[in-house]
């Protein structure tokens, strides 16, 4: 099959930019509890970007892998098309248990599990469904594991980074990984990026978000997903913030990233590189807070700045959620910035398990998928053979998402 791969870093050696278009071994089924997916379509995000650049962070991460060239790739949709004996029954009566559609209801009813535990019965069945990954695969032994805290096991392994992914004609993934919706109910487009959607979705549930002022530092993917996902968990006010650059002018912001957010639900969105949206935030803030500062805060973009931003926003007793990754350190006067004020800050990462998910196609079903479809949020999709123009596109600033599709 045809995949994306990225050659993995060696000590003290280059590490060379981008990747590699080329015929690998197709994945096969070694497990019982193996399921085999055709790829719809993969989703780049951020990650794959540092990737393909070459960011240290990552070069650190690719080096742990066992593999000498990785398929990259972690956000992706499409269907089973075989699984393991185990995995079988599994998926089955995990559909029959959590019968979360009116489609799925009428799909089962007048059934039972034992019907299609055989093979063509199960593959009958499953092509009713889309179907997704949470592709961190996790140890199920360590202490969070059993905590039921998966999404911070210590031996997680990422697929796209640590073991092949998704970027690929086919891929397999353990079957409690798997994620199915029925076809009537999401789309594969809007599935392709439920995994980076997760991400936002666990940052502003991390916090209460019902009635509150919330304030989102930072307007690319992540920025625009809080929004829309702020919107629906009933946040009174939505402020947003970002900054334009000689590489992303103010106007490409304004019409682009900001005009998506309001779409979305932004009240109101500023550019910190015009002196006057640094006044108007200031004022807005202010008056729409009763001079007391916003209850919420969310960091989608890993920018120092954004987080005194951030101190300097929040009311006392805030909640401060971190997800964006920021290079090197920051000097905090924490007596002053966190402790008198009582602030709380979390870091987030990737999604719990499957709670996160869950959240996710409640939201998505209620409206939002529909809504993400005709807003232009997906910008690009090209054949994974032209995936040079997606990162090409990304590095100008013409994208927000992109899928790329073998």
């Amino acid at each position: 099959m045809k995949a994306l791969v990225k050659t993995k870093p060696v000590e003290n050696k280059n590490w060379e930019k981008g990747f590699k278009y080329l015929d690998v071994s197709t994945p096969e089924i070694k497990s019982e509890n193996d399921v085999l997916l055709k790829v719809y379509a993969g989703a780049i995000c951020g990650t794959d970007v540092g990737i393909y650049n070459c960011k240290d962070s990552l070069r650190v991460e690719m080096s742990k892998s066992k593999e000498k060239q990785i398929i990259v790739g972690h956000e992706f949709s499409g269907w089973i098309i075989d699984a393991g004996k185990s995995a079988r029954k599994i998926i089955i009566n995990n559909l029959f248990l959590n019968q979360k559609s009116k489609s799925i209801k009428k799909l089962l009813q007048n059934s039972k599990p034992t019907d299609f535990y055989n093979k063509e019965d199960f593959k009958k069945l499953i092509a009713n469904f889309n179907a997704t990954a949470e592709m961190h695969i996790t140890c199920d032994k360590c202490l969070q594991c059993l905590k039921n805290e998966k999404h911070v096991c210590q031996k997680t392994k990422i697929k796209g980074v640590h073991e092949n992914g998704a970027f690929a004609e086919f891929i397999v993934v353990p079957v409690s990984n798997i994620l199915l919706y029925h076809k009537n109910d999401l789309p594969l487009d809007i599935i392709a990026f439920m995994d980076a959607l997760g991400n936002a979705t666990h940052t502003v549930f991390s916090a209460e978000i019902k009635n509150a002022n919330v304030l989102i530092l930072g307007c690319g993917v992540q920025g625009i997903m809080a929004t829309a996902i702020a919107k629906y968990a009933g946040a009174k006010n939505i402020f947003v913030t970002d900054i334009s650059s000689a590489n992303f002018s103010h106007e490409n912001l304004v019409n682009k990233r900001f005009k998506l957010a309001k779409t979305f639900g932004a009240t109101e969105c500023f550019d910190f590189a015009i002196k006057s949206d640094l006044e108007k935030f200031s004022k807005i803030i202010k008056s729409k807070t009763n001079s007391t500062g916003v209850d919420v805060a969310l960091d989608m973009s890993g920018s120092y700045n954004a987080y005194q931003t951030a101190f300097e926003s929040l009311r006392m007793g805030g909640t401060l959620s971190l997800l964006g990754i920021p290079s090197g350190a920051m000097q905090v006067n924490f007596a002053k910035e966190i402790i008198f004020k009582g602030i709380t800050i979390k870091g987030i990462i990737g999604r719990k398990f499957f709670e996160t998910w869950n959240q996710m196609e409640k939201i998505l079903m209620k409206g939002l998928a529909k809504k993400i479809i005709t807003s232009g949020f997906i910008t690009h999709q090209f054949p994974l053979s032209d995936f040079e123009k997606a990162f090409e596109a990304i590095a100008k600033g013409e994208a927000i998402k992109i899928l790329l599709k073998p």
